[in-house]
């Protein structure tokens, strides 16, 4: 039986020593079902943070805390299969739609035009990149890097130009 005058913060004082010394089952206990150290100790952090919620509703009797804290840990184990099925299903479904994408891009495997466009400084290539990769507008992209439409079309037009430059054999044969 609770005794009434324990304040609630000599309970949840309590509680946290209790847990504290538990907490090493718990990791255990996580590991094992859970199959690596790192979930399992987010798994009894998580736990205890749900205890420590409600600590009036934390039994004295330590064999009823045992009892408590492990069905408390059970309903965590639970949550964290389910998104572990969750993030599983949503990583294959990414996997499969990035395959069937991956026909659709065509990124051009030419090493010159890979080379001149790593030539170019970050900001031009991306902007660039924006454009021909994710199918921007030029002042869209622009505005995804902070420019004005007057000033992304303009750079823009530089870009193409310098790899056309870069890019034309007659330029390629002179260089050598």
């Amino acid at each position: 039986m609770r005794e009434p005058e324990q304040s609630e913060t000599a309970r949840v004082h309590n509680a946290k020593k209790m847990l504290g010394n538990m907490l090493p089952e718990l990791v255990g206990y996580f590991s094992r079902r859970l199959g690596n150290y790192d979930d399992a100790a987010d798994a009894a952090s998580d736990t205890i943070v749900e205890l420590l919620k409600r600590p009036n509703r934390l039994p004295d009797d330590l064999t009823r805390f045992r009892q408590y804290v492990y069905g408390t840990a059970r309903n965590v184990l639970s949550t964290c299969r389910k998104g572990r099925l969750q993030r599983l299903t949503l990583t294959e479904h990414l996997k499969q739609e990035l395959r069937a994408q991956e026909a659709e891009i065509h990124i051009h495997e030419d090493k010159s035009l890979a080379e001149a466009i790593a030539k170019l400084r970050a900001q031009d290539q991306e902007l660039l990149l924006l454009v021909a990769w994710e199918g921007f507008g030029i002042a869209e992209a622009g505005a995804v890097l902070g420019l004005k439409p007057d000033t992304s079309r303009k750079r823009y037009s530089r870009i193409r130009q310098k790899l056309q430059t870069q890019l034309t054999p007659a330029a390629q044969h002179s260089a050598h």
